[in-house]
């Protein structure tokens, strides 16, 4: 019964040890909205391309473009959000530099 306790208590806390990589959570925010606003201009090329191809001959076109333009809006806004988000916490240290 002791035996099961203490291999119970170390499964638990080897469980609850917080990863390595969570201590990069800001930084890996900051750089995949830097990657949504940097590839957001390739969005609408790409989905025209691929209802040109995929899809029926003018409407698939149509579609791409209505599609990649708004997957463009929406990834140019919360690539700018996601990079304000991992921003904001250490927005109190900029008192400094000014």
């Amino acid at each position: 019964m002791k035996r099961k306790l203490i291999v119970g208590c170390l499964m638990f806390s080897i469980l609850l040890t917080p990863l390595a990589f969570a201590g990069y959570q800001d930084t890996n925010r900051f750089a995949y909205g830097l990657r949504r606003v940097f590839l957001a201009p390739f969005r609408i090329p790409f989905n025209t391309l691929r209802g040109t191809v995929y899809g029926p001959p003018i409407t698939g076109t149509l579609q791409g473009v209505v599609v990649g333009a708004a997957q463009t809006v929406t990834d140019l806004a919360g690539g700018t959000f996601d990079m304000a988000a991992a921003a904001a916490p250490y927005a109190k240290y900029a008192i400094f530099f000014v």
